[in-house]
C-alpha cells in the first residue's frame, strides 16, 4: 500500500466516525484520528524530499472526451514543492487537532458539523497539494472551501453565518476566475490538464502570445489572490478567521492561506514564461497587502481580529518576495532572484508556525476567560505562564526579532530587494517600515493580555496539556528555524530546484542568512551580535526599570492603558491611510448600489460579496462562450 493512502483513509475514517454523534467524546476521537493522520502527512512530506517520492494514479473511467476525458484519471504525487507545503499542513494540523481535543469542550451545542467538516477540510487541503491535474485541483479547491466554510459557520449564529456567506461568495468568484484561466490554458495547449504536459507545451507557446499570457495570469492572480486575501480582495478574511474555532483559525491562516502560494509557484515558474511586468505587479500587490493589512491590525481591540489582519499583512511579505523573485529572474539577476523566492517560501513556513501559535494562544485565553476583548483582559502571565511564554515567542517571531525565525526570512526579503536599485528597493523599504508597525501591534497584543493590570480580577489557571503542548511545539519550531536556518533552507532549495530555480550557496549563521553579494555581511554580523547582546542584557539585568513615555509625558509602568488608546497618536498621524480604506469601501458600495438592478437578485448581505458574485457570473459566461465556440 502506498503511503499516500494511509492519511487519506484516516481522515475519511474520522469524518465517518464524526457522523454518528456530536458529543464531546466523539469530537475528541475525531481530533485524535486527525492528529494521527497529520503524522502520516508529515511522513509523506519527508518522503517527498527523497529520490523516490510516493505517487499513485487512479483510472476513474475510460473512453470519455472533452472535460470527461481530462478527468478520466487522477494522479496524486508528492513533489519537493508540494512536500514543503505538506510539511506545513502536517505540523499545523497535528498541533490544531491535538489542541482541539480539549478546546472544543467550550462549545455546548452539537458538534457534528465540526466532526465531519474538520477532517474533510484537512483531506481536501492535502489532495489540493497532491493532485497533478488542474481540473482536479479546482475540484479539491472548491471542496476545501466548502468544508472550511462549514467550520466558519459552526456556531450558526447570525454573525458566523454572515461571515461564512461573505467568505463563500468571494472565494467562489475567485475560483471561477481561476477556472476561466485554466480553461484557456487547456484550450491553447495540447488538450491536457496534467501539470507535466502543460509545463512542456505552454511556456513556449505563450512566449509568442503575450495577450493570452496576461489573460491567464490575471485570472490566476484574482482567483488565488482571493483565497490568499491580498488587498483589495481581503475583506472576507477578518470576519471568517475571527468567527471560526481557534484551532480552525490556525489552519485557515497557517495552511489554507499558503495553498494559493503553492499554486502561484507552480503557475508562474512552471506554466508561464518569466515576465518582468507580472513579477513587478505581484510584488506591488504584496507590498500593498503587507502595508494595509498591518496598518489595520494596529487598530484592533479583538485579539483574533488583530491576528486575522496580521495574516493579511504577513502573506503580503510572502507575495512581495515571490513577485520580486520573478522580476529579478526575468531581468537576469539569478542570485537575488533565487534569494527572494527562497525568502518567500521561508516566510511562508515561518508565518504558518508563528501565526498558528498566536491563534492557539488567543484560543487558550478564550478557553479560560471567555473573552477576546483586549480592553478587558490583562495580568494573565502569572496564572497562565506557559501560554504567556509561548505567546511571547510568537509575538517576537512575527515582529522579526532575532534570533527567531521571522527575522531570518524578513532579512532575506530586505537583502534581496533593497540592494537592487530598482523600484523593489522602495517595496523593501515599505516592508522594513511595516516591521516596526508589526512590533507595535504585538506589544499591544502581549501586554494587554498578559502583563498589564486587568480591568477586574480574573481567576484562571493554565490550559490542559493537550492545549499547551501544541503551543510549545510551534514555539520550538519558531526558535529552531531561527537559530538553525540551514534546515529549512535545505528543504527550500530542493523545492525550488524542482521548479527550475537553482538556489546559490548561502552563508548561514544562528539567526541570519547572508547571500554572497559581498556587501552586507559585516552589517549582518553586527545585527546578530547586537541582538544576542541585547538578549543577554535583558536576562542578566532584570532589575533595571525603564520609564514609560506616552504623548510626551512620563507614566508609571503599572498604569493601565486601554488597548484602543495604545497608538492613538500614531493612528491620528496616519489618518489618511485609514481614510483611504474607508473611502474605497464607500466608493465601491456606491458604484454597486448604482448598478445593482442589473445583477442577479438574491439575499444581499455585503456589497463585496455581491460584487464578486457578479464578477463570477461574468467569468462563467465567458467560459460558456469559449466552450461553445471551441471544441475540447
Amino acid at each position: 500500500m502506498t503511503p499516500l493512502v494511509i492519511p487519506i483513509l484516516l481522515l475519511v475514517l474520522a469524518a465517518v466516525v464524526g457522523l454518528f454523534s456530536g458529543g464531546k467524546a466523539m469530537t475528541k476521537a475525531v481530533n485524535l484520528i486527525s492528529a494521527l493522520a497529520s503524522i502520516g502527512i508529515c511522513y509523506l512530506a519527508v518522503l517527498g524530499f527523497t529520490n523516490n517520492p510516493p505517487s499513485v494514479t487512479l483510472s476513474l473511467f475510460e473512453g470519455g472526451s472533452g472535460i470527461t476525458g481530462l478527468l478520466g484519471s487522477l494522479t496524486l504525487k508528492v513533489t519537493p514543492l508540494s512536500a514543503f507545503f505538506l510539511l506545513i499542513l502536517g505540523v499545523l494540523s497535528f498541533s490544531a487537532s491535538l489542541y482541539g481535543v480539549s478546546y472544543m469542550d467550550i462549545y455546548k451545542r452539537d458538534t457534528r458539523l465540526y466532526n465531519v467538516s474538520y477532517p474533510l477540510f484537512l483531506l481536501f487541503m492535502m489532495l489540493t497539494l497532491l493532485t497533478q491535474n488542474l481540473l482536479w485541483f479546482i475540484i479539491f479547491w472548491e471542496l476545501m472551501t466548502l468544508f472550511s466554510q462549514f467550520l466558519v459557520a459552526f456556531e450558526r449564529s447570525e454573525r458566523t453565518l454572515k461571515a461564512a456567506f461573505k467568505y463563500f461568495c468571494m472565494t467562489k468568484a475567485g475560483a471561477d476566475f481561476m477556472l476561466l484561466a485554466i480553461v484557456l490554458t487547456i484550450i491553447k495547449t495540447a488538450g491536457t490538464a496534467d501539470y507535466s504536459g502543460i509545463s512542456q507545451a505552454l511556456p513556449s507557446y505563450l512566449l509568442h502570445h503575450p495577450a493570452e499570457t496576461y489573460a491567464i495570469a490575471i485570472g490566476m492572480i484574482v482567483g488565488l489572490g482571493v483565497k490568499a486575501a491580498v488587498v483589495p480582495l481581503h475583506s472576507w478574511l477578518p470576519d471568517a478567521y475571527m468567527e471560526a474555532p481557534s484551532n480552525v483559525s490556525t489552519l485557515l491562516s497557517g495552511v489554507m492561506e499558503k495553498i494559493p502560494v503553492y499554486m502561484m509557484f507552480v503557475v508562474f515558474l512552471r506554466f508561464l514564461p518569466l515576465d518582468k511586468y507580472l513579477g513587478l505587479g505581484i510584488a506591488l500587490i504584496g507590498t500593498l497587502t503587507l502595508f494595509f493589512g498591518t496598518m489595520y491590525a494596529l487598530k484592533q481591540t479583538d485579539s483574533k481580529r488583530l491576528l486575522a489582519y496580521h495574516s493579511i499583512g504577513q502573506i503580503g511579505y510572502v507575495i512581495l518576495a515571490l513577485g520580486a523573485g520573478l522580476y529579478l529572474l526575468s531581468r537576469g539577476d539569478a542570485l537575488l532572484g533565487a534569494v527572494a523566492l527562497a525568502a518567500s517560501l521561508y516566510h511562508a513556513i515561518n508565518h504558518a508556525t508563528f501565526k498558528g501559535l498566536l491563534f492557539l494562544t488567543a484560543g487558550s485565553v478564550v478557553y479560560r476567560t471567555g473573552s477576546r476583548d483586549l480592553n478587558y483582559l490583562g495580568g494573565l502571565a502569572k496564572s497562565m505562564p506557559i501560554t504567556a511564554f509561548t505567546a511571547l515567542i510568537g509575538a517576537l517571531s512575527i515582529a522579526g526579532m532575532p534570533p527567531l525565525n521571522g527575522f531570518v526570512s524578513k532579512w532575506m526579503i530586505y537583502a534581496s530587494t533593497l540592494p537592487t536599485q530598482t523600484v523593489l528597493s522602495l517595496f523593501g523599504a515599505f516592508a522594513l517600515f511595516i516591521s516596526s508597525v508589526t512590533t507595535a501591534s504585538f506589544v499591544k497584543y502581549f501586554t494587554t493580555m498578559f502583563t498589564r493590570p486587568p480591568l477586574e480580577r480574573i481567576e484562571v489557571k493554565e490550559v490542559p496539556p493537550t492545549m499547551w503542548v501544541p503551543q510549545a511545539i510551534l514555539a520550538f519550531v519558531c526558535l529552531a528555524f531561527g537559530i538553525y536556518p540551514k534546515l529549512p533552507l535545505g528543504l527550500i532549495s530542493k523545492a525550488l530546484t524542482s521548479v527550475g530555480v537553482s538556489v546559490p550557496a548561502l552563508k548561514t549563521f544562528p539567526g541570519i542568512v547572508i547571500p554572497n553579494t559581498g556587501n552586507i555581511e559585516p552589517l549582518a554580523i553586527f545585527v546578530v551580535l547586537l541582538a544576542f547582546g541585547t538578549a543577554f542584557l535583558a536576562l542578566t539585568h532584570s532589575k533595571v526599570v525603564l520609564p514609560v513615555w506616552t504623548t510626551g509625558t512620563r507614566k508609571p509602568l503599572s498604569m493601565r492603558l486601554p488597548a484602543s488608546s495604545y497608538y492613538a497618536s500614531f493612528e491620528e498621524e496616519f489618518g489618511e491611510v485609514y481614510s483611504l480604506g474607508e473611502w474605497a469601501g464607500k466608493a465601491i458600495s456606491s458604484i454597486w448600489r448604482g448598478t445593482k438592478r442589473l445583477a442577479v437578485l438574491y439575499d444581499v448581505r455585503s456589497y463585496q460579496a455581491d460584487l464578486m458574485m457578479t464578477a463570477s457570473a461574468v467569468a462563467l459566461l465567458i467560459m460558456v462562450l469559449i466552450l461553445g465556440g471551441v471544441s475540447l
